[in-house]
């Protein structure tokens, strides 16, 4: 099962994923992945980390670009070590666990970035997980996930927190073991 949380930019999509990890109590060790948190320089945005869920570290990821000799999309460019972490823990996630990928643009639409890691989690038969998405490339990502069932979230419904949470709580009912 496939959870797609949508939203404009600057909509809060990450900040709800860190209210939503501290609301899910036991089931918290079950979830791998990662947020991109902003990182400002003074009131200045910089750009975005990488905090993997499951280590709890941070590592710089996305920087606002000023140069055009660095590999960038739109006006910011992916740190080469950020992103090949991001695409290790993408690949490194245990099918029992929850991934959460905050988030995919227009590199994965491409076929590039986080897309061949993630499409190998996403055709796994018991994948379950959440991928994070601006509302304006949700039409055209869904082509890219035919035959996998998908829930769809949309950051500006006031029950998003709560309906999102009790998705997750469900996947687990069957299935949650208990702490030995």
């Amino acid at each position: 099962m496939l959870h797609l949380l949508s939203g404009p930019v600057d909509s809060g999509k990450t900040s709800l994923l860190f209210r939503l990890l501290s609301n899910l109590g036991e089931l918290r060790p079950r979830v791998d992945g990662f947020l991109t948190p902003k990182v400002y320089e003074g009131d200045q945005f910089i750009g975005y980390d990488l905090l993997d869920l499951k280590a709890g570290e941070l590592s710089p990821f996305i920087r606002v670009t000023h140069s055009a000799e660095k590999a960038s999309v739109g006006r910011f460019y992916f740190l080469p070590e950020g992103l090949e972490k991001a695409v290790r823990l993408i690949l490194q996630h245990q099918l029992l666990d929850y991934l959460i990928v905050d988030e995919v643009g227009p590199l994965e639409l491409g076929g590039r970035g986080l897309w061949p890691a993630l499409s190998q989690q996403l055709r796994r038969s018991s994948f379950r997980g959440l991928i994070v998405i601006r509302m304006g490339l949700v039409e055209a990502f869904s082509g890219l996930l035919q035959g996998i069932q998908v829930q769809r979230f949309d950051i500006n419904e006031a029950s998003v927190e709560a309906d999102l949470e009790k998705a997750i709580r469900k996947l687990y009912q069957a299935t949650l073991l208990p702490e030995a």
